[in-house]
């Protein structure tokens, strides 16, 4: 109160309004600012990617939506991940189509060409490496299963891997070529992927000898997106805490 005070006694309100937004803008830049970017593929192919966080950040994240597409909530935790220090990358798999409902989810999703997804996925990694000296690979449902097909790639330079509610499809050999740290997030009310189902694959992880940290939270799936009826605030937040422990032992150095 005397700080203040004593400013008003020397008449410079306008100077303790030019510190205030000196103060704002410094921090501002050292989280980095949220635009939307075009990038390209190793095809030459450009798209659109939702970047957040400091560029000269040690970290960085490839985020991978889920079905609602680069809606609002994939922009939020690129957001918080940014306030974190990390430097983020949304890519938009959808091409610029935009989902109104569920139904529509289905018939965009059924229209997208993995190939394609792939591509922005590895163009979004390969944006990062120039400039991040680790970077994980992030989704949730439709996104976080292509994931899986990135991190097998044994050219792939990453340091981890997070998926929510998704497995990996395809043949044992392809999950040998991952090499990282992974993190699964996975609803115990799930009725397309039980849980019986990861313990399973948790356990052919472990014959492989790889890494393969689980988390169960007391959910359906699609629990972390307001968009989904199946969304749990509690639940959201418990996987939030869960990633940031697996990012922080895993490629934050001590």
């Amino acid at each position: 109160m005397l700080f203040i005070r004593d400013y008003r006694v020397i008449g410079d309100k306008g100077m303790w309004r030019k510190c205030l937004l000196m103060a704002i803008c410094c921090l501002w830049a050292n989280q980095g600012s949220a635009e939307m970017i075009s990038l390209k593929t190793a095809y030459g192919t450009a798209f659109n990617a939702y970047v957040a966080g400091p560029e000269d950040a040690d970290v960085g994240i490839v985020l991978a939506h889920d079905r609602w597409g680069l809606a609002q909530e994939a922009k939020n935790w690129a957001d918080r991940f940014a306030q974190q220090g990390y430097r983020v990358v949304v890519a938009d798999l959808y091409d610029g189509r935009r989902v109104r409902d569920a139904l529509m989810t289905k018939e965009v999703m059924a229209q997208t060409d993995p190939e394609w997804v792939l591509a922005d996925l590895n163009g979004s990694l390969n944006y990062l490496k120039k400039r991040q000296r680790k970077v994980a690979l992030m989704g949730w449902g439709y996104g976080a299963k292509f994931l899986y097909q990135v991190a097998s790639d044994e050219n792939a330079d990453i340091d981890a891997l997070i998926a929510f509610y998704a497995l990996p499809s395809g043949a044992q050999q392809n999950l040998e070529g991952i090499e990282v740290p992974m993190l699964g997030v996975f609803a115990q009310r799930d009725r397309n992927l039980s849980v019986e189902k990861v313990d399973e694959f948790q356990q052919v992880m472990l014959r492989l000898r790889k890494i393969f940290d689980v988390v169960t939270v007391d959910a359906d799936a699609g629990f972390v997106n307001p968009q989904n009826t199946s969304y749990q605030m509690s639940a959201s937040n418990e996987a939030w805490e869960a990633t940031q422990q697996f990012l922080k032992r895993y490629l934050i150095d001590d």
